[in-house]
């Protein structure tokens, strides 16, 4: 029962978020899986990384929007406005402190059945290895004491991830507690979360929190220090499905929608983002750990068949654009205000690229200036795949002519609607003027017969 009301409360938030605010997207190409790459989750998304997110491509998608309950996945969440936190608040990563008190626990730990790293009561941690720790594992006692400590409370702290998330962009995504815990009002869908962890990497002390495989934790009073395991097989040195190109990932587990994972890889100066959501326990073949197998199968695709190209140069003519007002030329000539580069398969032939052209006017007058936006280019593949955009500028700076000038003025008001209003009504009265005077011109003849008659 709780699996299907799960079911249709994702269904309806994700109706419900196609008729409010569409977030920012980033270019899509959207290349079919080739042979031989399976992807078992229901939902998946692979983003080439750029130097920034607006560069960034999805390169593959499955059911991107489809809200799905993300488990501890989540947590890139959690730090994404731990860290938001810390700026805005100027807080010390190594000197504010958080302490584990028998109120957490009888709030947000027992019961639960999250794991903990076993804090003591009256514990005293720092922020850095909350966050270290509270990434790293569910570990719900680390996690709840980062809230507190940030927040006040937990519940300040879950609302303000959602206002954040809002933000950020995520229009399908709601959090209800750190733990990961499945709940109603727990959900997120891929493309949402390559969103938060794009976040998450804008901010510098990131990955030193996240990439580790492992931590030591020295509380500064209350307990001893101990050693803080990954258990993320993508990670795990001695795993079968570790991947060494992963910089950070996290893992999660929902008891109703399978197994998620959201990963980055770098390698060779390229950059792969891998979100998989509700990965059932095996497939067919009986294999499990599909989560892993899904993420290996896209980072490879991704690292063996794209390439970063420049697929259209800055100095290229696309068009031109009829000049009026200068002496020299009659046109100016269109190109991209700068080069566009971009992630695209490596088999793409660039004739294949299709240069769809649009000039916003029919013509201009003199002066213009070089850069002056008149159009723009979409670069697109497979008859309606667009993988990029760019505006088309005029390419030099043409002054006007004051002969030209002078001449368009008088052509111009020869041709307007007021000169020839004008020169109508002056015939108007010309006319007008003609008849009176021949009308005063017979009364005056007829006066004079009068008078010559009475004589």
């Amino acid at each position: 029962m709780l699996k299907r009301m799960i079911a249709l409360l994702l269904t309806l938030t994700l109706m419900g978020g196609l008729f409010g605010t569409t977030a920012t997207t980033v270019s899509a190409a959207g290349y079919p899986l080739p042979e031989g790459v399976t992807v078992h989750a229901p939902a998946a998304i692979l983003v080439s990384l750029a130097g920034d997110p607006e560069n960034d491509v999805v390169l593959y998608e499955k059911e991107a929007d489809m809200v799905h309950a993300p488990g501890s996945m989540m947590r890139y969440m959690v730090l994404a406005y731990a860290l938001t936190c810390v700026k805005e608040q100027g807080l010390s990563l190594d000197r504010t402190l958080g302490t584990y008190t028998s109120d957490l626990f009888n709030n947000y730990v027992a019961g639960t059945g999250v794991p903990t790293v076993n804090m003591n009561f009256g514990e005293t941690w720092t922020l850095r290895d909350l966050l270290a720790v509270s990434f790293m594992q569910s570990a719900s006692d680390a996690v709840t004491v980062l809230a507190t400590t940030i927040s006040g409370n937990v519940p300040d702290f879950i609302e303000g991830m959602n206002q954040l998330a809002k933000e950020i962009g995520c229009d399908y995504s709601h959090f209800s507690n750190l733990t990961g815990l499945d709940s109603l009002g727990q959900y997120t869908t891929t493309r949402d979360m390559y969103r938060i962890v794009r976040y998450c990497q804008s901010f510098s002390e990131f990955e030193s929190l996240a990439v580790a495989y492992q931590v030591k934790v020295k509380p500064k009073s209350g307990g001893d220090t101990r050693t803080i395991v990954s258990a993320n097989g993508l990670l795990q040195p001695s795993s079968t499905y570790r991947y060494s190109p992963i910089v950070h990932s996290r893992t999660g587990l929902s008891e109703h929608e399978g197994r998620a994972c959201a990963s980055v890889a770098r390698d060779s100066g390229y950059e792969y983002l891998v979100v998989v959501m509700g990965c059932p326990e095996k497939n067919k073949k009986g294999e499990t750990n599909l989560h892993y197998l899904d993420t290996i199968a896209l980072m490879k695709w991704g690292f063996s068949r794209f390439e970063y190209r420049t697929i259209l140069g800055k100095s290229e003519i696309l068009g031109t654009l009829p000049v009026k007002l200068n002496w020299s030329t009659d046109h100016v000539n269109l190109v991209p205000a700068k080069e566009v580069s971009t992630v695209v398969d490596a088999n793409l032939p660039m004739e294949q690229i299709i240069r769809k052209i649009t000039i916003f006017e029919e013509s201009v007058e003199a002066p213009l200036k070089r850069g002056t936006v008149y159009g723009k280019v979409e670069l697109i593949i497979n008859v309606d795949q667009k993988i990029g955009e760019m505006d088309l500028v005029a390419s030099e700076d043409l002054d006007s002519h004051w002969v030209l000038v002078v001449w368009s003025g008088v052509s111009d008001f020869f041709s307007s609607g007021w000169f020839w209003g004008g020169l109508g009504l002056l015939v108007a009265l010309l006319v007008a003027y003609i008849i009176l005077n021949i009308v005063h011109n017979r009364r005056r003849r007829q006066q004079r017969m009068r008078r010559i008659n009475r004589n």
